[in-house]
């Protein structure tokens, strides 16, 4: 990680893992597949693409709809910090994935209060 980034809280994983798994559920379950932390107090959200709500045609999601995704984040706690770096990510190492899923991931901490 970049040494420009702000100092993280730390904050119990379960605590992370309650945020970004009620930011990530709809009406077909969680789209949540993992969630790593980093020694310096980040985490790493591994989800589903089936999280958005793709037209036909479409294979990835909009920025509109990262943007939306970082907002829903950021209203949960106002502390969230998320990076700019986001995408699509290599599901071999996500166990609970389906056949053929596309993964994608958000990396987010928690700035002091």
């Amino acid at each position: 990680m970049p040494n420009d980034l702000p100092p993280f809280q730390r904050v119990k994983r379960a605590y992370a893992a309650s945020i970004v798994h009620g930011v990530l559920s709809g009406p077909g379950g969680s789209a949540l597949l993992r969630l790593q932390d980093y020694a310096d107090g980040h985490f790493r959200a591994i989800f589903s693409i089936r999280y958005f709500q793709l037209p036909e045609g479409q294979e990835a999601p909009s920025k509109s709809q990262w943007n939306t995704l970082k907002k829903r984040l950021k209203r949960r706690d106002r502390r969230i910090f998320v990076f700019r770096a986001y995408g699509e990510i290599d599901c071999r190492q996500v166990k609970r994935r389906r056949k053929g899923e596309t993964c994608l991931y958000l990396d987010f901490g928690f700035l002091p209060d």
